[in-house]
């Protein structure tokens, strides 16, 4: 990490962390989503809206870097598949079959899916600082999902919503990591651009055959729930996640999706849910884990001896 990239550090921490609340309120606005309209539909113009408004975005932004993505090219159409394609396709179909207990709770399993992914990848061990705002940020998201119960955290079952949900976590994770492993000079503006047009293509394409109602045009309902997710759970949030993964890593990236279940939670407080006590609780616990994370000193990551031995 440079000088300028450490200069960046509170801007960045500050854009993942409204990313994660973004995507926060995909949870809500899609669940309203898929009452009006299939997943696969619901995913598909969120992506073909959100891809069309990054022409322009990444044109008047740094105009397209045709070299780079020629360069990159297998690399980032692997990311629209798993990134965009995978990771919606499975949130959206995991929001009609699966409680939001369920949900919150397995998207915080994205930091050590990440966590693990990167190591393997990038073939170096979390820091220490990571490891224990790993820790520190899952035991908030139980804590939150779980309203302090541990009878609740014991009964949880994984069914057939929770399953798509673990999938696109899973697909977030291999996003996340190949980014930061595979690209190679290329800008988050060109990445973030070219993976949600790509995404949003594949999506469509499919839902051609996938989804009958894709071809009718959304209510005035759905409009505005597709277009609010394209504009800041897709346009805004896909900068702002491939930018902060380039300046502090895979890893310390992924801790700040912790705070999605817990901006939930807060949602849910304004549609008239009350606060809980243990919503407050978790939160102190999923904000100390991202400071930890990003404050503790950490010494340079060195590969594990085994991995060593295998370059």
């Amino acid at each position: 990490m440079n000088a300028t990239s450490t200069a960046n550090l509170p801007a960045t921490y500050v854009r993942l962390v409204l990313t994660a609340f973004f995507w926060a309120g995909v949870f809500h606005v899609g669940q309203i989503a898929v009452q009006l309209m299939s997943p696969f539909a619901t995913a598909a113009w969120r992506f073909l809206i959100a891809g069309l408004v990054f022409v322009p975005v990444v044109k008047a932004l740094e105009g397209w870097d045709w070299d780079s993505l020629r360069r990159n090219a297998p690399v980032l159409v692997a990311m629209s598949f798993v990134g965009v394609l995978g990771f919606n396709v499975s949130l959206f179909y995991g929001l009609q079959h699966t409680s939001p207990v369920n949900a919150a709770l397995i998207v915080g399993v994205n930091p050590p899916l990440t966590a693990v992914l990167s190591a393997l990848v990038g073939r170096q061990r979390p820091t220490p600082g990571q490891v224990l705002g790993l820790l520190l940020g899952m035991a908030g998201v139980a804590v939150v999902v779980s309203h302090g119960s541990w009878r609740a955290l014991a009964s949880l079952q994984l069914q057939g919503g929770d399953a798509w949900v673990l999938c696109g976590a899973l697909c977030w994770a291999l996003y996340t990591v190949t980014a930061q492993r595979f690209l190679k000079g290329i800008s988050p503006v060109q990445v973030a651009g070219s993976t949600v047009f790509g995404g949003g293509v594949m999506l469509a394409v499919a839902a051609l055959f996938i989804a009958p109602d894709f071809p009718t045009l959304p209510t005035p309902a759905g409009w505005l729930a597709v277009a609010s997710m394209a504009l800041f759970g897709s346009v805004i949030a896909y900068l702002w996640w491939n930018g902060g993964v380039k300046v502090v890593g895979a890893t310390q990236a992924a801790i700040c999706m912790n705070f999605v279940p817990l901006f939930s939670a807060l949602i849910g407080v304004l549609r008239g849910h009350p606060l809980l006590g243990s919503q407050m609780a978790g939160a102190a616990l999923i904000i100390a884990g991202v400071l930890v994370a990003a404050l503790l000193p950490a010494r340079v990551a060195r590969p594990s001896p085994a991995l060593a031995a295998t370059r």
